[in-house]
């Protein structure tokens, strides 16, 4: 989600993914657990993975569809543990700064 714009879910993924995972692990809108609209991303995949894997990943410009899938598997793969653990902890920190919003508005406190 970008600009606080809704999640735009199609169907038929959802329809795959409640297929494969079960109605009860799918977190989407107008499923069984709803993902609230204009949501804040807030987890570390967001905050860090995505990022960092991207600029690993096209480092050496893979040029194919096959190259990237292999980019992307080997970046995961060389990501050391101690890494994750940063990361989570930082999700945690951040989790930590909503609750004087009560889960409101942060954008007033960020830094």
């Amino acid at each position: 989600m970008q600009d606080g714009a809704t999640s735009h879910t199609a169907n038929p993924v959802k329809t795959f993914l409640i297929q494969t995972f079960g109605e009860d692990r799918i977190v989407s809108w107008r499923c069984r657990y709803p993902w609230p609209p204009r949501s804040p991303d807030l987890t570390p995949a967001d905050f860090w993975l995505w990022g960092y894997l991207k600029s690993r990943v096209y480092l050496f410009g893979p040029s194919s569809l096959p190259e990237l899938k292999d980019a992307i598997r080997r970046e995961v793969s060389s990501i050391h543990p101690d890494m994750l653990h940063s990361a989570v902890a930082g999700f945690i920190t951040r989790l930590e700064g909503l609750l004087p919003c009560g889960g409101g508005h942060v954008e007033h406190i960020l830094v």
